[in-house]
């Protein structure tokens, strides 16, 4: 089965809405983080970026030889880097999973980029079950590259367009430009 950890299943406010969608999903809610290393050879940690390493170090007495431990947060390169560092010293494998697509509409089907030392294993493993994912190396950091500058690409191509039109305005051009 699946087990999870939310760190605000117990908050007055959020706490009903995550156990209701944990039981309608039905998956067990653990009480502790460790929990989730304890119990698991397949970890996904899906945390703000800010959190990421913290969460890597929190979890390395817990890990093992034989588990994938499984990073999609948003953290850069060198943090992504670091945290595989801290996963593989314990034994476990690492994957830098980047998720390149929109999450809510695309669900478990987002396409992914996955590096790291664990990340053929991780495309072997959940392809199966739909998920879309590229191996793009060994190297950890190199999915969160991949989407880093993508992403720089995406946002600067936004906002050129948005100064030619202002500079096709200016010039009275904007219904011809």
């Amino acid at each position: 089965g699946i087990l999870a950890f939310d760190a605000m299943a117990d908050d007055p406010v959020m706490g009903k809405l995550i156990r209701s969608r944990a039981e309608e999903a039905q998956v067990s809610l653990a009480e502790k983080s460790q929990e989730i290393a304890l119990k698991s050879d397949l970890i996904i940690s899906a945390v703000p970026a800010s959190n990421a390493l913290e969460i890597g170090k929190e979890l390395q007495n817990y890990l093992r030889h034989g588990q994938l431990y499984v990073d999609v947060s948003s953290a850069t390169p060198k943090v992504k880097q670091q945290i595989g560092e801290i996963v593989e010293k314990t034994g476990a494998s690492f994957v830098d999973a980047a998720m390149l697509g929109s999450l809510p509409s695309e669900k478990h089907r987002v396409p992914i980029a996955a590096s790291g030392s664990g990340a053929r294993q991780f495309n072997e493993k959940m392809s199966p079950y739909g998920m879309k994912i590229s191996v793009v190396g060994e190297k950890a950091g190199s999915a969160a590259a991949i989407k880093m500058v993508r992403s720089i690409f995406m946002k600067g191509i936004a906002a050129l367009m948005l100064e030619m039109l202002q500079a096709a305005e200016t010039y009275g051009v904007e219904e011809e430009v």
